[in-house]
């Protein structure tokens, strides 16, 4: 195990027990308290560390039957400690010491009610219950529409376009995950749904594997099943360096997939070059280096259409060279409520087609999954349709 997974367990182990310990001295300052409410918090927190553990220490053979039997409790779990605990629970223990710095409390402050639980006590206790019951929401709405995959099909507007492109269509895959979430089935699924558009051409931008190289072949007998008459091509997300750095690269080239990594290729159309290029993971670093899009391609000549595989979607930011540049990584926002959500918190550009002079930017939904839980941002297959501007 390596230095990055002792940390993330170290770190969500020491949050679940801060919560804990801060719900309980939350409790007691409300009098008379049930002290069944403190063990309760106590027993969730367990069950939530006992099947993180299970995630983490599982065998790989133990993954499809907890796939199968075990999909609901670890959607729950993964919805609780990466968003409640990651993330939520942070900013209540500083909400919380802040607001006890501002008002403290008195030490021989009168019970809130002397017999029973007033009203004002009974909704205080009941929202104890608001972070676990919005976990299970969660977990449920997960599990229930965790086969919901759609095609997103829009047209994009290409200036100078030759007529021997118009309406070349690329199917765009994107954030397989296949792992502990996104089993054989669901590859199937993702492969049966790509081969029905029959597209001319089939990108798919990163995130090939979840976390490790057993979730490879899975990986490749479905990207090994996709076909097109120009080929699949791919390039590198950020899960597929957590294996270590070029080994799925490696793999994928081994293994006959074309992983375009700081490389380009012309594909032949009717006589006209449609110029495909990759790029590795890329986050920090490539702002105002444009040179770094222009060394991929061959010099422009009439009628050439650039397109970029690149698995980060603020590329798009150098990527003025280019025609389109198809991108994934952010699965639409994951949870959004209409133009509210995690997406515009996190990045310029989340889903869907965006536009800039005569750059097209598409980011992706992504088609899988490794927080197992999308509102308002379906898992999704592009058909991006290439028309004259």
């Amino acid at each position: 195990m390596d230095l990055r997974f002792v940390l993330i367990i170290t770190f969500l182990t020491v949050m679940n027990a801060g919560y804990v310990a801060l719900q309980v001295s939350l409790l007691r300052r409300r009098r008379p308290w049930p002290a069944f409410v403190g063990w309760a918090v106590g027993a969730w927190i367990v069950v939530m560390q006992a099947l993180f553990f299970l995630v983490i220490f599982s065998p790989q053979w133990a993954e499809p039957f907890l796939r199968h039997w075990f999909f609901f409790p670890l959607a729950v779990e993964t919805v609780w400690n990466v968003l409640i605990i990651g993330l939520i629970c942070p900013l209540m223990i500083l909400v919380v010491l802040a607001m006890r710095r501002l008002r403290p409390v008195k030490p021989d402050a009168p019970p809130l009610s002397p017999e029973g639980l007033s009203r004002r006590q009974f909704l205080y206790l009941a929202a104890y219950s608001a972070a676990p019951v919005a976990a299970i929401g969660m977990g449920v709405h997960g599990t229930l529409s965790r086969d919901d995959l759609r095609v997103n099909r829009m047209a994009i507007p290409i200036t100078g376009l030759p007529p021997e492109l118009e309406g070349f269509t690329i199917a765009h895959v994107s954030d397989l995950h296949a792992g502990l979430f996104v089993g054989p089935e669901r590859l199937r699924q993702i492969h049966d749904a790509t081969n029905d558009l029959k597209a001319d051409l089939i990108t798919i931008t990163g995130d090939i594997i979840n976390n490790n190289m057993t979730e490879f072949p899975d990986a490749l007998a479905c990207v090994r099943g996709l076909e097109s008459r120009h080929g699949v091509w791919l390039c590198e997300g950020n899960h597929d360096l957590i294996p270590g750095f070029g080994i799925v690269d490696r793999a994928c080239r081994e293994n006959g997939l074309a992983m375009l990594r700081n490389t380009g290729t012309a594909i032949n159309v009717e006589g006209r070059r449609l110029l495909l290029a990759g790029l590795p993971w890329m986050k920090m670093g490539f702002e105002g280096h444009p040179e770094i899009i222009d060394t991929l391609y061959p010099r422009r000549q009439e009628g050439d259409v650039r397109v970029l595989l690149a698995h980060h979607p603020h590329l798009f930011d150098i990527a003025d060279s280019t025609d389109l540049v198809l991108a994934g990584h952010t699965h639409g926002g994951q949870i959004m409520l209409g133009p509210v959500g995690i997406g515009p918190c996190f990045f310029n550009y989340w889903s869907g087609l965006y536009r800039r002079g005569n750059t097209n930017l598409v980011v992706s939904n992504g088609c899988g999954d490794w927080f197992p839980c999308r509102i308002g941002a379906p898992a999704e297959i592009g058909l991006l349709r290439l028309t004259k501007a």
